[in-house]
């Protein structure tokens, strides 16, 4: 179980990562990477939701699940602040 969790909360960092990485590719100007940013995110969300599902305080008690959620929702306001970059410029 602990090992399962620990594939599952690198799974959910990795997407996060690539989110974030998309987004510096974005520089606030290709709402096609923000896009593909944004389903990331949603993917590693839902792997973060499933591994607490399965793992309960245990899962939400781990170091590593922790920083992870705090990712997401540090990424997700980043796809946030550069969807309204685009919007401003154009």
């Amino acid at each position: 179980m602990e090992q399962n969790m620990h594939e599952q909360l690198q799974h959910a960092s990795q997407q996060i990562k690539e989110a974030q990485d998309a987004i510096l590719r974005a520089q606030g100007y290709d709402r096609k990477l923000l896009e593909q940013a944004e389903q990331q995110l949603q993917e590693a969300e839902q792997a973060l939701q499933h591994t607490q599902d399965q793992a309960g305080t245990e899962a939400t008690e781990n170091s590593q699940f922790q920083q992870a959620y705090q990712n997401l929702h540090d990424t997700r306001q980043q796809v946030k602040e550069a969807q309204q970059n685009i919007n401003d410029v154009l």
